[in-house]
């Protein structure tokens, strides 16, 4: 359709999807800064809600290790992460939140679903949990990526938000 309005099928899907996006990533942004962080410190946050290695939090960023090393660095400076070793290789050091991280990162998530909380007050119950379902159904596509085999740039994005 060419006067804007949504249209079904692989054409809509796409662009419903990019407007999506973006309006998300929108209220991701504003969220973060009313609980002062910035997006990139929020999603590294949420990377980090379960103990993961640099590299996969990195993958689950799509950001360079070096550029998540340094924001791993500003985010411990501040008290909100801390590394330690694996068990079974020293090697290997694992990001998690520390407890301030902890609170800061329930605030934050707290503020995420109240903003679409408000923003749903309308909807009646039964849409928007149809939505929700549509919205996981259409995840799981995507992280399976393309002829079924896994999606590997996002592998934490499944524990976001346990």
């Amino acid at each position: 359709m060419s006067d804007g309005a949504p249209g079904g099928g692989p054409e809509g899907m796409s662009r419903g999807l990019v407007r999506l996006m973006m309006a998300v990533d929108d209220a991701f942004t504003q969220v973060s800064r009313e609980v002062g962080l910035t997006a990139q410190q929020a999603q590294l946050l949420c990377a980090a809600q379960r103990p993961a290695p640099v590299g996969q939090i990195a993958a689950f960023m799509s950001c360079d290790r070096s550029n998540v090393s340094h924001l791993i660095d500003r985010a411990a400076n501040r008290g909100l992460l801390r590394r330690r070793s694996t068990e079974s290789d020293g090697r290997v050091t694992l990001v998690e939140l520390s407890s301030d991280g902890e609170d800061l990162m329930q605030r934050f998530v707290e503020a995420l679903r109240s903003r679409f909380r408000a923003l749903l007050a309308d909807w009646p119950e039964d849409r928007q949990d149809e939505a929700c379902d549509t919205l996981h159904a259409l995840t799981e596509v995507l992280e399976r990526g393309r002829n079924g085999q896994p999606h590997t740039t996002r592998p934490l994005a499944a524990n976001l938000f346990p």
